[in-house]
């Protein structure tokens, strides 16, 4: 890849579109169409809305802006859930917080499906069965 040198001044350009603009629209295409997606191929197949399966995308990358990785952002509030005033951590808030479970527990009783425990296991097994009880 050449560079090429220039006084002007710098400028931000969104390769994935042609007015150089960013659009969510772009960014998905791009996000389905590059290898980044097997290990989580599994989120994209379950019928909801976009905006839940890149939230659901980003549970899997672990880059939800839980209080821990807001600290790793050099975020100087405090690490403890709101909730239950444990540190906050993805798996904490998702399966630990004793509002998850009880959350999950409803999840089971409503539609007859064992609760994950863990990130893994969430894109796993739990969302086949989602996925076909929307079917």
């Amino acid at each position: 890849m050449g560079v090429q040198l220039n006084p002007q001044p710098d400028q931000l350009w969104w390769k994935l579109t042609r007015s150089g603009e960013f659009t969510i629209k772009s960014m998905y295409i791009d996000i389905i169409n590059s290898s980044v997606i097997p290990s989580s191929k599994e989120v994209w197949k379950v019928k909801v809305p976009l905006k839940i399966k890149v939230f659901m995308w980003f549970v899997h990358k672990q880059v939800i802006l839980t209080k821990d990785n807001l600290v790793k952002r050099n975020w100087a509030g405090s690490t403890r859930c709101s909730f239950c005033d444990r540190e906050e951590t993805i798996k904490h808030l998702f399966f630990d917080c004793p509002l998850a479970r009880g959350l999950w527990r409803s999840v089971q009783i409503a539609f007859n499906i064992t609760p994950p425990t863990s990130v893994n296991t969430l894109f796993g097994t739990w969302l086949a069965g989602i996925d076909s009880k929307t079917a």
